[in-house]
Parts: structure tokens; sequence; C-alpha cells
């Protein structure tokens, strides 16, 4: 049975590649290089191991990871009126920057002639900022309107490249994983005072922040539960998918949240 640390030398892999590919001396002045989800190299490595070449699980990983980095440097930029001239520049940068890791992913991918695969990154680009507006733009969001728009915008290129490979419980887990990420990074910043779009949506049903965060707590079991069942089809990949689980649930806030009430 696979187990996450037969893939911790791949991930160490892909970041010094990333980092070489990415450094910059100068953007490095002014930009923050985004952090690497490594949950999502691991996930995505794992299914392309079975289904593409070492080569091109490798080159697609990468181009994930960069294209991500793309997507949440532009997602960083200030809005705010620009008062100086060192704001402006350091937002030009970060444009830059942005656009910056979205050539190297092409590059990465066209340099393997890829056509599909780069058809497919663009699309999911696309898709993952159309969904990111409909979060961020609407009036009131239901939390089945939230839910469905942050499973797209957290991993629907890991979706539409499991749907390449026709590996529907793959797509399954992306979906469910990574919106159950989400949904236990919102819980614990509503704990610290934070009230993000997904929490937002149960507070509105729930009024009183005890109630959302059972609320919410329900959610995550109800989660946690389908990915158990998904994880079966898996077979060998369940227990890497458990053990994944586990590390997510475990997170210290809401356990010291219920201590200080109780």
């Amino acid at each position: 049975m696979v187990r996450i640390s037969q893939f911790n030398d791949k991930v160490r892999e892909l970041k010094k590649s990333f980092n070489s590919l990415t450094k910059h001396s100068y953007l490095e002045r002014y930009v923050e290089v985004p952090a690497i989800d490594e949950d999502k190299v691991r996930f995505l490595y794992a299914m392309l191991s079975e289904h593409a070449s070492k080569k091109e699980a490798k080159a697609y990983t990468l181009a994930a990871v960069l294209a991500q980095a793309a997507l949440d440097v532009h997602e960083a930029i200030s809005l705010h009126k620009l008062q100086t001239d060192s704001v402006r520049k350091n937002r030009q940068l970060t444009v830059l920057a942005g656009d910056y890791y979205s050539s190297l992913y092409y590059y990465l991918l066209a340099e393997e002639k890829q056509i599909p695969m780069i058809r497919i990154f663009s699309h999911s680009i696309q898709e993952i900022n159309e969904h990111k507006m409909n979060i961020y733009e609407a009036d009131e969001l239901t939390y089945t309107d939230a839910k469905r728009n942050v499973e797209k915008a957290e991993s629907i290129l890991l979706q539409n490249i499991a749907n390449h490979y026709n590996q529907n419980y793959w797509k399954e887990i992306f979906n469910d994983f990574f919106f159950l990420k989400r949904l236990v990074f919102e819980r614990n910043e509503f704990i610290k005072g934070k009230n993000l779009p997904i929490m937002e949506t149960l507070f509105q049903e729930a009024r009183h922040p005890d109630s959302v965060l059972a609320l919410c707590e329900q959610k995550i079991e109800d989660l946690k539960d389908k990915l158990l069942n998904t994880s079966k089809r898996l077979q060998k990949y369940e227990g890497f998918i458990i053990e994944h689980i586990d590390q997510l649930i475990n997170t210290t806030d809401y356990d010291e949240y219920v201590a200080e009430k109780g």
C-alpha cells in the first residue's frame, strides 16, 4: 500500500525544479515567491505515475505548480488606489511575476510538444478565474453555491487532468479533498475572527459562532466519510489518501477552541 513518505523525494525534486525555473533576483526583491501546495504535488504525481511516463508525470506536475503560482501571484495584486510610485512599481512587478510563471508552464508543456495538455491547462485556468469571480462578486451565496465554486477553483486543473486519463475516482478525490482542505482552513480562520466565503454561508444558516462551528464540523465529517469511501476504490492508494485526511483533520485550532469553551 502506498504511503505519503514514498513521495517525499519527488516533492523535494519538484520544488527544486520550481525554484530553479522561477529564480529571478530582481523580481524576488519585490515579489514574494508563492508557497507550493505539497498535497497537490503528491496527489497529482501519484495519479500520473500510474497513467503517464515518468517524464510526463514530472512535466505535468511541475507545470501545474507553475500555473498555480501564476494564479496565486495575480490574486495577491492589490486593487487599492495607487498612492506612491513604489506601490505602483510593486503592483506592476507582481503582474509581471504572475505572467512570468504562466509563461513558464506554457513553455514547459510546449517544449514537450504536449498540445492537448496545453489546452487542458488553458481551459482550466479560465474556469478557475470564472469560479473565483462567482465567489467574490456574488451579493449572497448559499453553501451549495459556495461549495460548487470553491470545489472548481481549488482543484479543477487536477480534475481536468484526471478526466483526460478517464480517472473518475481520482477526479472525485481531487474535488472532495481540496474542498475539505479549504473548509478546514476557513474554519481555522473563523476561529481567529476572520469570516471567509464558505463560513459566511454557514453563518447565514446558524447565526451564532458556536452553531456555525458545529455545522462546519458536520460538513467536515461528511466530506471525510465520502473521501474514505472513494479511497477504497483506489485500492493501493487508500492508505495514502487516509494519511492525508488525518494530517489535514488533526489540526489544533478547533480542539483548542472547544477546550477554551469547555
